[in-house]
């Protein structure tokens, strides 16, 4: 049993590792790239898909998911989920050594913050899982608050990109990036739902899951959904550095599921009925720790962002701006 344990960690690693380092290979690729807003759709799918470093970023996000379901199929998730946090490693790394990206004390204490919020995350999930049937699914996903939390984070998603819009992309790194979080979450979700209707082992469940609409309608939306957080992510990337840009989207699109679990699928209900308020709470210190991570990568985004506009000469000008402002009232008193 340790032997398979072990392989199951190796997975997981080598799974969140590819899955960080082909992020940041999306963001080289797309920073290169014309910007999305001022390409037509066909030119931006062109521009992407013929950019080799993109496509390599692309394909090792995309099987990466291959060897996460298999590290899930021998080991528990409360195992497997921890490894995220050495996927951010090799994303610092990778940024630092071949995107030549320059990380600050502060980024690297918002990315260990980020980190140490995930392993506990990890640590503190119960070890067993409730499943649930198709029929079940659709009845909690057609509760009053389970509508209500989707549509809100939903208009969230939205409402931070015509922000970003209506101010020229200003912090578009951050507003995409959250968006991006957001919405591949709620793929994230609906991904949760429609597996309730497809266990291949038993054929019966599979053969009444295609038969229903509402099925169908979970796995259109859900690639919706992941095919908009692509695309939010790559405007992310050609605004901002990938050591910020990936651990927000990160922290997004693993948060908003852990919530949608509570409301949607009652997933802390384990932790009241079992007497385990230590770990509930843990929990929730574990998202503050989280929060306040992207809280810390995000702010020091949006200021050397504002640094590179000008708005805020650099520290070595400060005399030299103080002067000339001096300058400028004293004429203005003369005259």
């Amino acid at each position: 049993m340790a032997w398979i344990y072990g392989l199951a960690i190796f997975l997981g690693v080598l799974s969140y590792s590819m899955l960080n380092v082909g992020m940041g290979l999306q963001k080289k690729g797309a920073e290169s790239l014309p910007k999305i807003e001022k390409q037509k759709v066909w030119q931006n799918l062109k521009n992407f898909f013929t950019n080799k470093t993109w496509l390599l970023g692309f394909l090792l996000v995309q099987s990466q998911w291959i060897l996460l379901t298999m590290a899930l199929d021998f080991a528990p998730i409360s195992i497997i989920t921890p490894l995220m946090s050495f996927g951010m490693v090799a994303l610092v790394i990778f940024s630092f050594f071949y995107l030549k990206e320059s990380i600050s004390f502060v980024e690297i204490m918002g990315i260990i913050a980020i980190i140490i919020g995930i392993v506990i995350l990890g640590l503190t999930n119960p070890e067993e899982e409730v499943l649930y049937t198709l029929n079940e699914t659709i009845e909690r996903f057609s509760s009053t608050w389970s509508i209500v939390f989707l549509v809100i984070i939903f208009v969230i998603s939205i409402g931070l990109i015509l922000l970003s819009i209506l101010r020229k992309y200003k912090n578009a790194d951050i507003l995409f990036g959250i968006s991006a979080g957001i919405t591949d979450a709620l793929g994230a979700i609906l991904l949760k739902a429609l597996m309730s209707g497809a266990d291949f082992r038993d054929k019966t469940i599979v053969n009444d899951s295609v038969t229903n609409w509402v099925w169908w309608f979970f796995m259109f939306t859900m690639i919706i959904f992941n095919g908009t957080a692509t695309i939010y992510l790559q405007v992310a990337y050609q605004r901002g550095k990938a050591v910020i840009v990936a651990p927000i989207f990160g922290v997004l699109a693993m948060i908003v599921p852990v919530f949608a679990g509570i409301i949607i699928f009652s997933d802390w209900a384990i932790f009241v009925e079992q007497n385990m308020i230590g770990k509930m709470l843990l929990k929730i210190a574990a998202f503050v720790i989280i929060i306040a991570g992207a809280v810390v990568l995000s702010i020091k985004s949006a200021r050397t962002q504002k640094k590179e506009n000008g708005e805020n000469p650099p520290e070595e000008y400060q005399p030299l701006v103080k002067g000339l402002e001096e300058m400028e009232y004293a004429k203005k008193s003369i005259d």
